[in-house]
């Protein structure tokens, strides 16, 4: 009778414990952002001109920064409360294992849409910029983007500028040996290359115009962008709701201007680093006009 008893109360407390870790793993990062009225956003601070530090006044700045701020705006009224940004400096080295351990509950740091990063965390849709790499090299000295086979390239540690580099060169035939030299940072890259250390560094385009800066009048891409990329808003893996709510926050600012506006601040042709190419998130205007937002349909 006493062991019945005793197994009744143990299968009783093994329920409630099952049905308490089951509520624990069901519960949304939404839910837990609504609670504390602060969302975590993982941030860079040395990727200009997405992300940087103001030396006027310390704070970040920057495209993905002003994003960042925006989203949590949308937040803030989608949930009904004030949500703050609690801001995480994020490298291409953490901005993944964060998300993945539910450290912080977005990332925006140029992190482009791959499939190997799909892999270990989600993406909101669609992605925020549109993008493609470059070689960048002194102005000059290289005619054709063939004669920087068997040459040494520089890129950032953590950078799918890694392999697309020389996947295209192997599309462009290129069988000599060349060395890849990976620094910590894209300030790093650049001043390699000045100091002839490298002879080429491959980044996005966005990135190279910030991080070249007035000093760009001296070098120059070499040859056409190549592997266009798609930088996505990071989220935890496996929780849709959040991923979902994320998803609409950044397409309403794109239905209702605040994303342009942003976008104009930054990279049109009267912006801080007017970009060469356009990087909005569209759809083909001679297709859908005017209303080309890439968004969801109600």
């Amino acid at each position: 009778m006493r062991k019945s008893v005793l197994l009744v109360a143990l299968l009783a407390v093994s329920l409630i414990l099952s049905y308490a870790s089951s509520t624990m793993a069901a519960k949304s990062i939404y839910d837990e952002v609504k609670e504390r009225g602060v969302v975590r956003i993982g941030l860079g601070v040395d990727v200009p001109p997405l992300s940087m530090i103001d030396p006027k006044t310390g704070k970040r700045i920057g495209f993905d920064i002003d994003l960042a701020y925006a989203i949590a705006n949308r937040l803030s009224e989608i949930m009904g409360k004030k949500i703050k940004v609690e801001e995480v400096t994020v490298n291409n080295k953490t901005r993944i294992a964060f998300l993945a351990n539910r450290r912080i509950d977005l990332t925006i740091r140029s992190m482009s849409h791959t499939r190997s990063r799909d892999e270990q965390i989600d993406y909101a849709e669609p992605p925020y910029l549109w993008s493609g790499k470059v070689f960048y090299a002194k102005k000059g000295r290289f005619k054709d983007v063939k004669e920087l086979c068997g040459k040494r390239w520089a890129v950032v540690q953590g950078s799918n500028a890694y392999l697309a580099a020389q996947d295209y060169m192997k599309e462009l035939g290129c069988n000599k040996k060349y060395q890849l030299i990976s620094f910590q940072n894209n300030a790093e890259c650049f001043m390699a290359l000045k100091q002839g250390k490298v002879d080429a560094y491959i980044q996005d385009v966005p990135i190279i115009a910030g991080v070249a800066g007035k000093e760009g009048v001296d070098y120059e891409a070499v040859g056409p962008i190549f592997s266009p990329g798609l930088y996505g808003i990071g989220v935890p893996p496996n929780d849709s709701k959040w991923r979902d709510t994320i998803s609409f926050a950044l397409q309403d600012l794109l239905a209702n201007g605040t994303y342009e506006k942003i976008y104009q601040k930054w990279f049109g042709p009267n912006g801080r680093n007017p970009a060469p190419i356009n990087m909005r998130p569209r759809l083909p205007e001679d297709i859908f006009g005017d209303r080309n937002q890439f968004v969801w349909p109600r």
